[in-house]
C-alpha cells in the first residue's frame, strides 16, 4: 500500500516538531469554532487567507506535537503575520492535510494505447 500522506515538520524555538495529518490530526485542527480545512484551503486559493487564522493553524499544528506554543507567539515570531512565513507555513500544512492519491496499478506490458487520432464511422456526409 503506497504512502498518502506527508508529515509536516516544524522548527520551533529550535526544536523540530513533526506530525502526520492524519483524520485524527484533522478533526484536532476542525474542533476550533467555524474552522474546517476545507473552508481554509478555499481562503487559501482565493488569496485571503488571514494572517490570525494562519498562526492559530500553526500553533495547533504544533502544540498537536508536543510543542507549547500561542497563536500570538506564531503572530510575533512572524513579524505580526504580514510576511510571508505564516501564510506560507499555513499552506504547507492545509497541502499536506490533502491526501495524495494512491500509486496507480502498474500497466501489464500487453495493454494497447488508444489511438488519438478520430475513428471512421463510415456515414455519408450530408454537406
Amino acid at each position: 500500500m503506497a504512502r498518502i500522506w506527508d508529515d509536516i515538520v516544524i522548527e520551533w524555538d529550535g526544536e523540530p516538531y513533526t506530525v502526520r495529518p492524519t483524520l485524527n490530526f484533522i478533526n484536532h485542527l476542525e474542533q476550533a469554532e467555524g474552522r474546517s480545512i476545507s473552508k481554509l484551503f478555499q481562503r487559501l486559493m482565493n488569496k485571503d487567507l488571514p494572517a490570525g487564522a494562519a498562526c492559530e493553524l500553526i500553533a495547533d499544528t504544533i502544540k498537536y506535537a508536543g510543542g507549547d506554543v500561542t497563536a500570538e507567539d506564531v503572530y510575533v515570531e512572524t513579524s505580526g503575520g504580514i510576511d510571508a512565513t505564516a501564510v506560507g507555513l499555513a499552506t504547507k500544512i492545509l497541502l499536506a492535510c490533502m491526501p495524495k492519491p494512491k500509486d496507480p496499478p502498474p500497466m501489464s506490458g500487453n495493454a494497447k494505447k488508444k489511438s488519438a487520432a478520430p475513428k471512421q464511422t463510415g456515414g455519408k456526409s450530408t454537406d
